[in-house]
């Protein structure tokens, strides 16, 4: 079941969400995803109550069909206007405010909605589960205010969304510096935290650049830069409009990071920064390629081959 909390959001994007939904092809049963689908409409200009009432109405129909064995997720759209219409209630019932006159149980309310999330064990024996996704669109960006504050303590991952990212035509528009996620993946941590390392290390040396200009910056930084560029472009970023590059198998997604981790790990013999571009630039262009190709295919594997002897030809021996 998907059950969607629209939250305070304004009437023309729930209109949108109605119109939509029912033409969208539910990619497990390809019939209309509406049919596992509730949404539970709250636009801005209802009552401030009904605003307050609309997440918990959506977590307890969770709970209802979680106990029927089946598992939920549940899309909380915004939570920063859920927690504005406890700020206003909490106004009115003339409750001693907390931070930027929240109420002082703004944290506690907050984390006792994501508790309700989780996997549970029915009598029967059988598995089943609620996910929580809560959306927080605080005010400026700013995340230091209370409720994205008071989230960031309960939730177990974060999605950043950065505006920079979004101008710069890369999607999704996640941060990766700034998102962070406390569940295991499906490709090793110590690879991962290995990889972010460069990635850090690349925007620091790319902040350094909008300083310095290219010319002030060390081969040695332009190729650690270039590295965090590639990672970026080549895992970080998809295609959803390609049938293949939409989604990526588990095994999929271990095999290609694999090949990438080797690649960015690599000592490169070149100090020429038109060439380390150039070189780059192809690269990148050779695992998007190979992202087109499908799985454990004859394509596929050749592919491959052509991008380690590619990157292989510039190492350090």
């Amino acid at each position: 079941m998907v059950i969607v909390a629209a939250c305070g959001e304004r009437a023309g994007e729930v209109v949108e969400v109605l119109k939509e939904f029912p033409e969208l092809e539910d990619p497990k049963t390809g019939r209309s995803l509406m049919e596992r689908t509730i949404i539970i409409c709250n636009t801005s200009s209802m009552p401030v109550a009904a605003r307050e009432a609309s997440c918990y109405t959506a977590v307890t129909l969770a709970e209802y069909y979680r106990q029927m064995g089946l598992d939920v997720l549940l899309l909380a759209d915004s939570t920063s206007r859920w927690a504005q219409a406890m700020r206003e209630m909490s106004g009115r019932l003339e409750e001693i405010p907390g931070e930027e006159a929240f109420p002082a149980y703004l944290e506690s309310t907050i984390a006792a909605f994501y508790e309700r999330a989780g996997v549970v064990r029915l009598n029967d024996g059988t598995k089943a589960s609620i996910t929580i996704g809560g959306t927080v669109s605080p005010a400026g960006g700013n995340f230091e205010e209370p409720v994205t504050q008071a989230t960031l303590k309960v939730v177990g991952a974060f999605h950043g969304l950065a505006r920079e990212r979004s101008d710069a035509r890369k999607y999704p528009a996640i941060h990766p510096v700034d998102s962070w996620s406390k569940y295991k993946g499906v490709v090793d941590m110590d690879l991962v935290n290995r990889a972010r390392a460069i990635l850090i290390r690349s925007t620091e040396v790319g902040q350094m650049m909008k300083v310095v200009g290219e010319e002030g910056t060390s081969s040695e930084d332009y190729i650690t830069y270039q590295k965090g560029e590639l990672l970026d472009a080549v895992y970080l970023q998809q295609n959803s409009f390609d049938p293949i590059d939409e989604a990526c198998s588990p095994e999929r997604q271990r095999k290609e990071f694999g090949r990438l981790y080797d690649a960015l790990t690599r000592t490169y013999d070149i100090t020429d920064k038109r060439e380390i571009r150039a070189f780059f630039n192809q690269l990148r262009q050779e695992f998007l390629d190979w992202h087109g190709c499908e799985f454990e295919t004859p394509e596929f594997e050749a592919q491959e081959k052509k991008i380690s002897d590619f990157y292989m030809a510039k190492v350090v021996e």
